[in-house]
């Protein structure tokens, strides 16, 4: 099978398991098929299985305990988008920076593997950039892309959009990302780097990017500021 229908594979089988679940086969709280099971009903490797689920679970419809399962949750808001923070930044009328805390090459372990639909140990660039907007700290951000992908990331990328950089020097064009939002408390580091008081509420943000192909090509985790004047969505249709 060649990387390309397993992308697609992994991607039909995510909609038919939606489809399901938004149809009440899988109702709330319940379990779904073990990923072996799975693998029979779809005919497809545990790998496609995972790839597929992991969707379903940043999209906010599946929780995945280890050990016990993968049970169907209430439903949450999601965002589809394509456009990148700098993007985002720059149509808001104000501008973009951003500061490389650290990049390096890491071993992709679990979930990052099965996000990214990459093997255990895979290398991946990793990159922690405290993102701006009109000079305020405004997102501190992980973000995760594999090595096979964009090698060499870590040590070329030094600034602007990385969504440019990548079609720019790799030739990978974004296709659409996944976005889950979350409100949280921000932990000791995360109020230090975003310049918020102790309890201030913040929005996490988990992203999975694509390309046409259905390839995931960066799997990101971020912390939005809560004290923001105000975070506004738009949609095409």
């Amino acid at each position: 099978m060649t990387k390309r229908s397993h992308n697609s594979l992994y991607f039909t089988i995510k909609e038919q398991l939606l489809k399901q679940i938004q149809a009440g086969v899988y109702e709330v709280g319940q379990r779904l098929p073990t990923e072996a099971d799975l693998g029979k009903i779809f005919n497809a490797s545990r790998t496609t299985i995972r790839m597929a689920l992991s969707e379903l679970e940043v999209q906010g419809l599946v929780e995945r305990l280890q050990g016990k399962g993968t049970f169907v949750k209430r439903k949450e808001l999601q965002l589809i988008q394509s456009r990148s923070f700098t993007e985002d930044v720059l149509m808001n009328g104000q501008e973009p920076a951003s500061q490389i805390l650290e990049a390096k090459v890491v071993p992709a372990e679990y979930p990052l593997q099965e996000h990214l639909g990459i093997p255990p140990q895979a290398p991946v660039n990793q990159l922690m950039r405290l993102r701006f907007a009109d000079g305020e700290p405004l997102l501190y951000e992980r973000t995760f892309i594999p090595w096979s992908l964009a090698p060499g990331l870590v040590n070329d990328y030094k600034e602007g959009s990385l969504f440019a950089f990548l079609e720019s020097r790799y030739g990978h064009k974004i296709h659409r990302s996944v976005e889950q939002l979350k409100p949280i408390l921000a932990d000791k580091q995360e109020r230090k780097l975003l310049g918020v008081k102790e309890g201030a509420p913040c929005l996490q943000v988990r992203t999975i990017t694509y390309l046409a192909d259905q390839t995931p090509i960066e799997y990101s985790f971020g912390v939005f500021r809560g004290d923001y004047p105000s975070y506004t969505i738009e949609r095409h249709f």
